[in-house]
Protein backbone atom coordinates (compact mmCIF):
# COMPACT_ATOMS: atom_id res chain seq x y z
CA UNK A 1 0.00 0.00 0.00
CA UNK A 2 1.39 3.40 -0.95
CA UNK A 3 1.90 6.21 1.52
CA UNK A 4 -1.02 8.18 0.08
CA UNK A 5 -3.27 5.12 0.33
CA UNK A 6 -2.25 4.58 3.95
CA UNK A 7 -3.00 8.24 4.74
CA UNK A 8 -6.39 7.99 3.02
CA UNK A 9 -7.28 4.84 4.98
CA UNK A 10 -6.21 6.54 8.21
CA UNK A 11 -8.44 9.53 7.46
CA UNK A 12 -11.39 7.22 6.77
CA UNK A 13 -10.87 5.60 10.18
CA UNK A 14 -10.99 8.94 11.96
CA UNK A 15 -14.38 9.53 13.63
CA UNK A 16 -16.32 12.69 12.95
CA UNK A 17 -17.81 12.97 16.46
CA UNK A 18 -16.30 13.27 19.94
CA UNK A 19 -17.62 13.55 23.48
CA UNK A 20 -16.56 15.76 26.39
CA UNK A 21 -17.35 14.60 29.91
CA UNK A 22 -17.20 17.69 32.12
CA UNK A 23 -17.21 17.98 35.92
CA UNK A 24 -18.97 21.34 35.93
CA UNK A 25 -19.21 21.71 39.70
CA UNK A 26 -15.51 20.96 40.16
CA UNK A 27 -14.39 23.53 37.61
CA UNK A 28 -17.01 26.15 38.53
CA UNK A 29 -17.62 25.70 42.26
CA UNK A 30 -20.18 27.65 44.27
CA UNK A 31 -21.58 29.98 41.59
CA UNK A 32 -23.54 32.83 43.16
CA UNK A 33 -25.74 33.69 40.19
CA UNK A 34 -26.75 32.65 36.71
CA UNK A 35 -24.06 35.05 35.43
CA UNK A 36 -21.42 32.97 37.23
CA UNK A 37 -22.83 29.82 35.66
CA UNK A 38 -22.76 31.45 32.22
CA UNK A 39 -19.11 32.43 32.72
CA UNK A 40 -18.32 28.83 33.67
CA UNK A 41 -20.12 27.46 30.62
CA UNK A 42 -18.32 29.94 28.38
CA UNK A 43 -14.92 28.89 29.79
CA UNK A 44 -15.75 25.21 29.31
CA UNK A 45 -16.94 25.78 25.75
CA UNK A 46 -13.75 27.66 24.93
CA UNK A 47 -11.22 25.21 26.37
CA UNK A 48 -12.98 22.12 25.03
CA UNK A 49 -13.25 23.57 21.52
CA UNK A 50 -9.54 24.44 21.61
CA UNK A 51 -8.65 20.91 22.75
CA UNK A 52 -10.74 19.30 20.02
CA UNK A 53 -9.27 21.56 17.36
CA UNK A 54 -5.72 20.79 18.54
CA UNK A 55 -6.01 17.01 18.97
CA UNK A 56 -8.73 15.98 16.51
CA UNK A 57 -8.98 18.69 13.83
CA UNK A 58 -11.33 16.59 11.67
CA UNK A 59 -13.99 16.30 14.38
CA UNK A 60 -17.17 18.15 13.36
CA UNK A 61 -19.63 17.12 16.12
CA UNK A 62 -19.13 17.32 19.89
CA UNK A 63 -21.46 15.93 22.54
CA UNK A 64 -20.81 18.07 25.64
CA UNK A 65 -22.06 16.33 28.80
CA UNK A 66 -22.04 18.51 31.92
CA UNK A 67 -22.07 16.76 35.31
CA UNK A 68 -22.89 18.30 38.66
CA UNK A 69 -25.18 18.22 41.67
CA UNK A 70 -28.23 18.73 39.49
CA UNK A 71 -30.97 16.87 41.38
CA UNK A 72 -32.09 16.63 44.99
CA UNK A 73 -33.08 13.26 46.44
CA UNK A 74 -36.75 13.99 45.72
CA UNK A 75 -35.92 14.60 42.05
CA UNK A 76 -36.31 18.37 42.22
CA UNK A 77 -33.78 20.43 40.23
CA UNK A 78 -31.16 22.44 42.11
CA UNK A 79 -30.58 26.15 41.61
CA UNK A 80 -27.48 25.44 39.51
CA UNK A 81 -29.63 23.37 37.14
CA UNK A 82 -32.18 26.18 36.90
CA UNK A 83 -29.42 28.69 36.16
CA UNK A 84 -27.60 26.50 33.64
CA UNK A 85 -30.43 25.05 31.58
CA UNK A 86 -31.61 28.28 29.86
CA UNK A 87 -28.01 29.09 28.85
CA UNK A 88 -27.37 25.82 26.98
CA UNK A 89 -29.00 27.12 23.81
CA UNK A 90 -26.28 29.79 23.56
CA UNK A 91 -23.64 27.05 23.19
CA UNK A 92 -25.66 24.77 20.91
CA UNK A 93 -24.04 26.08 17.77
CA UNK A 94 -21.56 25.43 14.98
CA UNK A 95 -18.41 27.55 15.06
CA UNK A 96 -15.13 27.02 13.22
CA UNK A 97 -16.49 23.80 11.76
CA UNK A 98 -17.42 22.25 15.13
CA UNK A 99 -21.04 21.86 16.22
CA UNK A 100 -21.53 21.47 19.98
CA UNK A 101 -24.53 19.75 21.54
CA UNK A 102 -24.53 20.42 25.33
CA UNK A 103 -26.64 18.68 27.95
CA UNK A 104 -26.91 18.49 31.73
CA UNK A 105 -26.11 14.84 32.44
CA UNK A 106 -28.53 13.32 34.95
CA UNK A 107 -28.23 9.69 33.86
CA UNK A 108 -25.46 7.23 33.05
CA UNK A 109 -24.35 6.67 29.48
CA UNK A 110 -24.66 2.96 30.28
CA UNK A 111 -28.34 3.36 31.22
CA UNK A 112 -29.64 6.58 29.59
CA UNK A 113 -33.24 6.00 30.70
CA UNK A 114 -32.28 5.83 34.39
CA UNK A 115 -32.65 9.28 35.96
CA UNK A 116 -30.23 9.42 38.90
CA UNK A 117 -31.49 11.60 41.74
CA UNK A 118 -29.72 12.68 44.92
CA UNK A 119 -26.61 14.01 43.20
CA UNK A 120 -26.89 17.02 45.51
CA UNK A 121 -27.41 16.70 49.26
CA UNK A 122 -28.42 19.56 51.53
CA UNK A 123 -26.50 20.31 54.72
CA UNK A 124 -29.10 18.37 56.70
CA UNK A 125 -28.80 15.33 54.43
CA UNK A 126 -25.00 15.36 54.00
CA UNK A 127 -22.67 13.29 56.17
CA UNK A 128 -20.66 16.21 57.57
CA UNK A 129 -23.36 18.83 57.88
CA UNK A 130 -22.52 20.80 54.74
CA UNK A 131 -23.93 20.64 51.19
CA UNK A 132 -22.26 18.02 49.03
CA UNK A 133 -22.36 16.28 45.68
CA UNK A 134 -22.93 12.54 45.50
CA UNK A 135 -22.17 10.02 42.73
CA UNK A 136 -20.94 12.68 40.30
CA UNK A 137 -17.32 11.45 40.10
CA UNK A 138 -18.54 7.89 39.68
CA UNK A 139 -20.79 8.90 36.79
CA UNK A 140 -17.97 10.82 35.11
CA UNK A 141 -15.54 7.92 35.33
CA UNK A 142 -18.06 5.29 34.22
CA UNK A 143 -19.24 7.33 31.26
CA UNK A 144 -15.70 8.20 30.16
CA UNK A 145 -14.91 4.48 30.05
CA UNK A 146 -18.07 3.80 28.07
CA UNK A 147 -17.29 6.38 25.40
CA UNK A 148 -13.62 5.50 25.06
CA UNK A 149 -14.43 1.78 24.78
CA UNK A 150 -16.90 2.66 22.02
CA UNK A 151 -14.00 4.21 20.12
CA UNK A 152 -15.08 7.82 20.52
CA UNK A 153 -12.43 10.50 21.07
CA UNK A 154 -13.10 11.52 24.66
CA UNK A 155 -12.17 14.64 26.64
CA UNK A 156 -12.52 14.31 30.41
CA UNK A 157 -12.61 17.82 31.88
CA UNK A 158 -11.98 17.96 35.63
CA UNK A 159 -9.36 19.19 38.06
CA UNK A 160 -10.26 16.48 40.58
CA UNK A 161 -7.85 13.59 41.16
CA UNK A 162 -10.82 11.37 41.99
CA UNK A 163 -11.03 10.62 38.26
CA UNK A 164 -7.54 9.05 38.26
CA UNK A 165 -8.62 5.43 38.93
CA UNK A 166 -10.99 5.59 35.97
CA UNK A 167 -8.28 6.97 33.73
CA UNK A 168 -5.93 4.19 34.80
CA UNK A 169 -8.64 1.66 33.91
CA UNK A 170 -9.06 3.29 30.50
CA UNK A 171 -5.30 3.27 29.97
CA UNK A 172 -5.23 -0.48 30.58
CA UNK A 173 -7.77 -1.12 27.83
CA UNK A 174 -7.40 -0.84 24.03
CA UNK A 175 -9.40 2.37 23.95
CA UNK A 176 -9.25 5.32 21.61
CA UNK A 177 -7.10 8.20 22.82
CA UNK A 178 -8.48 10.17 25.77
CA UNK A 179 -7.55 13.67 26.91
CA UNK A 180 -7.61 14.66 30.59
CA UNK A 181 -8.16 18.42 30.43
CA UNK A 182 -7.63 20.26 33.72
CA UNK A 183 -6.53 23.49 35.38
CA UNK A 184 -3.21 22.07 36.58
CA UNK A 185 -0.30 21.43 34.24
CA UNK A 186 1.09 17.92 33.69
CA UNK A 187 3.28 16.90 36.60
CA UNK A 188 1.41 18.98 39.20
CA UNK A 189 -0.49 15.99 40.55
CA UNK A 190 1.38 13.43 42.64
CA UNK A 191 0.10 10.51 40.52
CA UNK A 192 0.61 11.91 37.02
CA UNK A 193 3.59 9.62 36.44
CA UNK A 194 1.26 6.61 36.30
CA UNK A 195 -0.44 8.01 33.20
CA UNK A 196 2.47 9.41 31.22
CA UNK A 197 3.64 5.98 30.07
CA UNK A 198 0.33 5.24 28.33
CA UNK A 199 -0.10 6.35 24.73
CA UNK A 200 -3.90 6.50 24.88
CA UNK A 201 -4.08 9.02 27.76
CA UNK A 202 -2.77 12.59 27.61
CA UNK A 203 -2.86 15.20 30.39
CA UNK A 204 -3.49 18.71 29.05
CA UNK A 205 -3.39 22.04 30.85
CA UNK A 206 -6.29 24.45 30.26
CA UNK A 207 -5.69 27.86 31.87
CA UNK A 208 -8.04 30.81 32.03
CA UNK A 209 -10.84 29.57 34.26
CA UNK A 210 -13.05 32.18 36.00
CA UNK A 211 -12.38 32.89 39.66
CA UNK A 212 -15.12 34.05 42.00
Amino acid sequence: MTGSAVAAASRQDEPSAAVAVVDFSNLCPAPRSDADVYDGLHAIDRVVREAIKQHWPRISELHLRLYGGWLFRNGRMTRQWEWALPHLADFRTRRDGLRVEPELAHSSAWHPSTRIVGTFRTAREADFGRPAQKMVDGLIVADSLRYSLEGKPTVLVSDDDDVLPGLLAAAARPTRRMIWLRKRAPGQSCNDQWLTSHSNIEICHAPGWPTW
